[in-house]
């Protein structure tokens, strides 16, 4: 199967290499926090999902996802989680900057660990009427910290509430927060909603 020109790496035809069989990692607390206010039904999206861990989360609400990343070998793990568990997760290779993503089809898009500025407002036109933006990245500051370091990839301080302006924002916050590995880091986080 294809979804927008690009290969749907179909659950039945992966076979895992012994390096790709590992234990996803838990979703960041941001997005499990966010869970009860996230639709249960609805078709979501997973930017830069990797192995799925967010993914694999929003299948478990009821949600049908597509999950987008690089990684063949990530989304090979992915499909082999979804394929255990019975989630209907459709694991999508693309580079994401080429991606075309469908008008107004989306209930909710998420956004973990990962900044591409120019892909923001194709992400909000790609959300329904109403549909919820979580986005869930790295300030300026982590750089202090540790990875990342590049500022391409670093939200400066209020950018995402500037990103997001012409949404609803339902929750935002900025700061060192725990992450899901207990370890700290600067983020941006948002929870946000298309205005019709």
């Amino acid at each position: 199967m294809t979804v927008g020109g690009q290969r749907d790496l179909g659950l039945s035809e992966l076979q895992l290499e012994p390096e790709c069989q590992t234990q996803l990692s838990q979703p960041e607390p941001f997005v499990v926090e966010m869970a009860p206010r996230l639709p249960h039904s609805g078709l979501a999206l997973d930017v830069a999902a990797g192995s799925g861990r967010h993914s694999v989360l929003l299948g478990s609400l009821g949600l049908r996802v597509i999950a987008i990343d690089n990684s063949v070998a990530a989304l090979k793990v992915l499909s082999a989680t979804a394929r255990g568990q019975r989630l209907q997760i459709s694991a999508v290779a693309a580079d994401l900057g080429c991606f075309p993503l469908p008008t107004a089809a989306f209930d909710l898009i998420i956004n973990v660990n990962f900044l591409d500025r120019e892909l923001v407002p194709r992400l909000k036109r790609a959300l329904k009427t109403g549909g919820l933006l979580l986005f869930d990245t790295f300030l300026v500051d982590q750089a202090q910290l540790g990875r990342p370091r590049n500022p391409a990839y670093l939200l400066r301080h209020w950018e995402l509430r500037e990103l997001l302006a012409d949404m609803d924002l339902l929750e935002y916050r900025e700061g060192l927060a725990r992450r899901h590995d207990g370890r700290s880091a600067w983020r941006a986080s948002a929870l946000a909603a298309k205005r019709s």
